[in-house]
């Protein structure tokens, strides 16, 4: 193993009530019904997507034009960035300090691969930025999760294959990007949706980097 790669919200801090908070925002607006339940459907999609996820849930997919689906995903990422305005390093999950200390104290490079556009920014407010050697940025990808292509660009801007880096993901479609690009996938969260994943915990706190290494070397790829 000569790299990990993150997914950031559920696995290096909880975005995900802020993500609901500012979709909601954007559902109640156009009155569409938007419960904890459905914002599931929502983890580890891209803002386009999600929007069209709410939007066909509401029925009202054909509603608006391209002009007004960009301008609610606008809404939603103003409001999106004032909640995120607050992180500090307190926010960090807990155990992920301490694997990122691990990881550098071993030399294992460190890559971020987030469908969030507000990535870098949430880094810097969680004082980690300088821990990663990458960031992918996902405006530059053709296709997002369940595709693998953030992963195995994450690999590559690391300088190393796919074969030789662990990714950590907490939604059912990070995993299968996971897999899909060749890696070995670890699943934080329930059972039911962290099934396909090598190694699954129930919470960041049981990551450690003797884990990693012990289930990797137990992993035939």
């Amino acid at each position: 193993m000569k790299a990990v790669i993150f997914d950031l919200d559920g696995v290096i801090t909880d975005t995900a009530e802020y993500h609901f908070l500012a979709w909601k925002h954007i559902a109640d607006q156009i009155h569409i019904p938007f419960d904890r339940s459905f914002n599931e459907s929502l983890k580890g999609i891209s803002r386009e997507k999600s929007l069209e996820t709410i939007l066909v849930h509401g029925g009202a997919a054909a509603k608006y034009s391209k002009a007004e689906k960009q301008a609610l995903m606008f809404q939603k990422n103003q409001h999106y960035q004032t909640l995120i305005s607050k992180l500090t390093p307190k926010d960090l999950l807990p155990g992920i300090s301490r694997l990122l200390c691990e990881l550098k104290n071993e030399n294992i490079k460190i890559a971020l691969a987030s469908s969030s556009r507000n990535a870098p920014k949430i880094l810097e407010r969680l004082e980690i930025i300088d821990d990663f050697h990458a960031v992918v940025d996902p405006t530059a990808l053709a296709k997002g999760k369940p595709e693998p292509d953030i992963f195995l660009t994450a690999a590559l801007l690391l300088g190393v294959s796919p074969a030789e880096c662990a990714a950590i993901e907490d939604a059912e479609a990070g995993i299968a990007a996971i897999k899909s690009a060749g890696m070995f996938a670890v699943g934080v969260g329930h059972e039911r949706s962290m099934h396909a994943a090598d190694l699954m915990v129930g919470q960041t706190c049981d990551l450690s980097l003797d884990l990693l290494n012990e289930k990797w070397k137990q992993h035939s790829f």
